[in-house]
């Protein structure tokens, strides 16, 4: 996003019961927000869709 969500765009999305207790879970988790959690499923299925990741870091892999 840009500085101060400039470049954002807000979507209203409805989950049934079921799938919201189980994004709470997995956010409490990973010490996030449900939000979060949305953003980030949204970011792999973009570079599922795209074939590779948006940003190609690898944080904590060893290089040869």
């Amino acid at each position: 996003m840009g500085k101060e969500g400039q470049d954002a765009h807000r979507v209203s999305v409805t989950f049934s019961r079921a799938q919201h207790v189980e994004l709470e879970r997995i956010a409490r988790k990973q010490g996030m927000k449900v939000a979060w959690v949305v953003r980030r499923a949204a970011e792999r299925l973009i570079e599922q869709e795209n074939g590779g990741p948006l940003l190609p870091l690898d944080f904590g892999q060893a290089h040869a």
